[in-house]
């Protein structure tokens, strides 16, 4: 009976070993170096392909005897490949690179317009640390001046340009946000994208884009808030910006309205005759009048209408230039005009889609807008018009 009551005592805690194993893989939190942001810089020597990286660790030690101390510090190292930076950074740092809470990657203008993109994320890709939700980023000027801007809040500034850059639903200026494996995927099918850009000469202000050809896997063009705004048009809510406003000038007053964006429909129909592509852009859209600085009556059916054709005028003019600079200067379909076109006239795609950013350059587009305020709040007939001088 007693080695009975033993075997099972044994046999208990052999099974207790097994289910509670205790924290045998446990790091202390400030021993960990958390990477929340990298900035990818060209080299001092750029003959030599060199690489400058910036990496913003998390400070996670809140404070000492002296004082609170700043919430990052910042490591910076050069290199022929980012493994060899790395290491050389951990030789520098007694918390070991851990990049499972990595939140942004920043590219400046030089390195990306001068390297392959395939070969700078090549590690980001591999490492079973990296994960393919990381925003990217591309910057005008040194990307490691993003990760030292000062914050209002004080605010670890890789965190500061993370949140930012979620708004883009908030406006039409900025493109959507692109991950790490988003890039690899339009690079691996050699589409070509935009990138939300980062303006380092206004507080790291989001706004405007940079154009990454999917055949030549490099930068080779930005475009400005007003022309990102316009490819958010073509692209439509569904694929591009989910709202904004755009302000148009009443010719008559010179006053301004303000229409809020609630929705963007577009349909982009090809057309091919003989060799010739052709594209009808359609936008339709739905949105309220935010605000009105005329002095018409909101509530009668003909203001509405003569908004609705004013914004359309404004509409497929922005679109317009927008689409002349993505086709005509920089050759690069970054709007969707491919997929439509594969999608709806698959045996003429299959002729063009080893080199469709050329195609697409010598295509025809023309484009036509609606616009319909189905919202125009209390402004009306119950308030008085201010009397004209």
């Amino acid at each position: 009976m007693k080695t009975c009551a033993k075997r099972n005592v044994l046999l208990l805690s052999m099974l207790l070993l097994l289910v509670l194993p205790g924290c045998w893989d446990k790091r202390e939190i400030e021993q960990i170096g958390m990477v929340a942001g990298i900035g990818l810089d060209q080299g001092e020597d750029s003959a030599d392909h060199r690489i400058k990286m910036t990496q913003q660790f998390v400070n996670t030690t809140i404070g000492t005897k002296e004082g609170i101390v700043k919430g990052y510090f910042n490591l910076t190292d050069e290199g022929s490949n980012i493994f060899e930076i790395i290491r050389r950074t951990s030789s520098r740092t007694d918390r070991s690179p851990y990049y499972t809470h990595l939140k942004v990657i920043i590219l400046s203008d030089k390195i990306t317009s001068a390297s392959q993109l395939m070969d700078l994320i090549n590690f980001f890709q591999r490492d079973h640390e990296m994960r393919r939700t990381v925003r990217v980023y591309f910057s005008k000027g040194l990307a490691r001046t993003a990760l030292e801007k000062k914050t209002e809040n004080k605010e670890i500034p890789a965190f500061n340009i993370f949140y930012k850059s979620r708004n883009h639903y908030k406006t039409l200026e900025i493109p959507r946000q692109v991950t790490l494996g988003e890039m690899s995927v339009n690079l691996s099918s050699g589409q070509s994208f935009l990138v939300q850009e980062i303006d380092l000469t206004n507080e790291s202000e989001m706004h405007g884009a940079a154009i990454v050809s999917g055949k030549k896997t490099r930068l080779v063009g930005w475009l400005d808030k007003e022309e990102v705004s316009g490819i958010n048009w073509v692209l439509g809510t569904g694929n591009g910006g989910r709202g904004g406003i755009l302000t148009v000038v009443d010719k008559k007053t010179k006053k301004e309205l303000v229409y809020e964006v609630n929705e963007i429909n577009t349909k982009i129909k090809p057309k091919v005759e003989g060799e010739q592509i052709s594209f009808l852009v359609s936008i339709e859209s739905e949105g309220r009048l935010g605000e009105d600085w005329t002095v018409n009556d909101a509530f009668k059916e003909d203001f509405i209408k003569k908004a609705d054709a004013l914004i359309a005028d404004e509409v497929k003019r922005i679109a317009e230039q927008a689409i002349a600079k993505i086709k005509d200067t920089y050759k690069v379909d970054v709007a969707g005009f491919g997929e439509q076109f594969r999608i709806k006239n698959y045996k003429e795609w299959k002729k063009v889609k080893d080199d469709w950013d050329e195609a697409f350059s010598r295509s025809n587009v023309e484009v036509e807008a609606k616009v319909h305020i189905r919202e125009f709040g209390s402004k009306g007939r119950k308030v008085p018009k201010v009397p004209k001088n």
